[in-house]
C-alpha cells in the first residue's frame, strides 16, 4: 500500500491537460490548401506559451505569449521578445511564427497524446508532441 502511495504521489499534473508541453508545428495550411512547411515550436506551460526555432544549443532566440483556454478556445495574448525582455514593438517578428495579431485567438479541433490540430481563419496548424 506504501509502495502505490509513492507512485501516486510522484504522478506529474499537468493544468491543462493534454496541451501542456512541447509541441512542434508541422504544417501550417491555408484555405485554399496550400501547404507551408514549418519547424517551429510551441512549449505550454502553465499559463505561457514559448514561440521558438530549435537548436542543437537551445532555443537562443524566442518569444513569450500568455495563454488562456477555455473549452475548444485557446487565445495568445502579450507577447514578448526574449533574451532581455525586449517586448514585441513589430508584429512582423512573429509572423515567421503564423501569429499575425497582438491577441490570437485559436479553435482547437484535436487535442490528444501526440496530435494538436486547431485553427484560425486564415491557417489550420498541425502539431506534433515533441
Amino acid at each position: 500500500m506504501f509502495v502505490s502511495l509513492l507512485l501516486i504521489s510522484c504522478e506529474r499534473i499537468y493544468i491543462n491537460g493534454e496541451l501542456d508541453g512541447l509541441w512542434k508545428l508541422e504544417r501550417a495550411q491555408s484555405p485554399d490548401g496550400v501547404e507551408y512547411p514549418a519547424d517551429i515550436y510551441y512549449s505550454f506551460q502553465r499559463h505561457m506559451v514559448m514561440l521558438g526555432k530549435y537548436y542543437e544549443e537551445g532555443f537562443p532566440e524566442y518569444y513569450m505569449a500568455e495563454f488562456d483556454k477555455k473549452g475548444d478556445t485557446l487565445t495568445m495574448t502579450n507577447f514578448y521578445k526574449y533574451p532581455g525582455n525586449e517586448g514585441v514593438c513589430d508584429m512582423k517578428d512573429l509572423e515567421k511564427y503564423y501569429i499575425f495579431s497582438d491577441t490570437m485567438v485559436f479553435v482547437l479541433d484535436e487535442l490528444d497524446r501526440g496530435l494538436l490540430l486547431m485553427h484560425t481563419d486564415r491557417y489550420n496548424y498541425g502539431f506534433r508532441k515533441w
